[in-house]
């Protein structure tokens, strides 16, 4: 009851916000209905909700970006040699996003020109990766990322990390917005990225930027934590705990 109460004051609040803003601003405030997500033992992925509202009209749309942690991606070339297939050549991208979604009101290709798109970095196509230094080296002609990007939005997409489907945005009265943002259950920790954009006619008027901010909780966290802050203790522990193990499965298997 006191979160249904707590989430119902957000949206007046949200909506009272956008009310004050001139109309030639066009100005998109927007909120989570949870900021924080906790990953425990437990944690099989969650659904969120984004609200807010705009000063616009019926036909104007919103897109929404949600960006996770950057990370290096590794792409695998694989060819047919001597009867195996083996790995040809392996491509690895920094700074990609760990998660990449995206909602909007309408086709994208309703909404917005291509070019608009790729000038916002709207959509997997328009991501700017950067091959790693060693990759580079080690291949006689660096990739072109656009030439992979297919292939690695399609590996991405099989884990959920980079859904192939847009989420859906609605709109009420061009005033009131609201989209489920859905978690898989393989998300990492870190901050990631939400950015509402406000178009009308093909043109963005306003965005604006908010965050969801996710971290290991219980005890998943507690271990985490330790290997990573007492790495030798947590090497020892793990020896340690591995010989006890297999002492104790040896003697269960003699005494039967």
């Amino acid at each position: 009851m006191m979160r249904r109460c707590a989430f119902i004051l957000s949206m007046i609040t949200v909506w009272l916000a956008a009310a004050m803003v001139p109309a030639q601003a066009g100005r998109v405030v927007a909120d989570l209905s949870e900021s924080n997500v906790s990953i425990t033992s437990s944690f099989h992925g969650t659904d969120l909700l984004l609200f807010g509202a705009i000063d616009g009209r019926d036909t104007d749309d919103i897109i929404v970006v949600i960006s996770g942690p950057p990370t290096d991606i590794a792409q695998r070339r694989k060819a047919y040699v001597a009867g195996i297939w083996i790995n040809a050549e392996t491509n690895i991208w920094k700074n990609a996003p760990s998660l990449y979604q995206i909602l909007a009101t309408r086709p994208l290709a309703q909404i917005t020109n291509m070019e608009t798109l790729a000038q916002l970095e709207i959509g997997a196509d328009n991501l700017q990766l950067d091959l790693a230094p060693d990759t580079a080296k080690a291949t006689v002609q660096k990739p072109d990322a656009q030439a992979f990007v297919a292939s690695m939005a399609r590996n991405m997409s099989a884990t959920g990390l980079w859904p192939s489907e847009l989420g859906h945005v609605s709109l009420t009265d061009g005033a009131l917005f609201r989209a489920s943002v859905a978690l898989p259950a393989n998300v990492v920790s870190g901050t990631y990225d939400v950015r509402i954009l406000h178009f009308r006619d093909g043109v963005v008027l306003s965005q604006n930027e908010t965050n969801i901010y996710i971290k290991k909780g219980g005890l998943s966290a507690m271990i985490y934590n330790f290997a990573h802050d007492h790495s030798l203790l947590y090497g020892l522990f793990a020896v340690a705990f591995a010989v006890a193990a297999g002492w104790l499965a040896a003697a269960a298997f003699r005494r039967g």
